[in-house]
């Protein structure tokens, strides 16, 4: 097991080398692009204990029902880190397009290349904004 695979702990989650493709995953999974990881663990490799890496890892398996990352007080708890970190690490990730900003209200949802996460039905789990079109302008 490489060492990005290790961040995810006990969580069943498929790795792919590549985009994940929701075909392959079954109901209620988790798949994950571990080449992403690959590539962040390279680019942020000064960062303390690569915590670019473990806030990445909690955000793909912090995909809530609503299609919406959690709390981040809960993340960085998770993390044992500060509310400030993960926030910094999310914004920065958004900016390099592996996160997507909803609303610009503190919403943040993950980009298909980086995660997808099928809810108990088999449907793949999507912003409910991206499903509604609500606050688009």
């Amino acid at each position: 097991m490489t060492e990005e695979k290790t961040l995810f702990g006990a969580t069943p989650v498929t790795f792919f080398e590549g985009p994940p493709e929701a075909e392959a995953l079954g109901p209620g999974e988790l798949g994950v692009n571990i080449d992403l990881f690959r590539q962040v663990k390279a680019h942020y490799n000064k960062a303390k204990e690569n915590i670019a890496c473990r806030v990445l890892a909690d955000i793909c398996q912090d995909i809530r029902d609503s299609g919406y990352l959690g709390r981040m007080d809960d993340s960085a708890a998770r993390l044992s880190t500060t509310v400030v970190t993960v926030q910094r690490w999310r914004s920065r990730f958004a900016d390099n397009g592996l996160l997507k900003r909803e609303n610009r209200n503190g919403l943040y949802s993950v980009d298909p290349k980086v995660a997808v996460r099928k809810d108990a039905e088999g449907e793949v789990i999507k912003p409910k904004s991206a499903k509604k079109a609500i606050f688009k302008f």
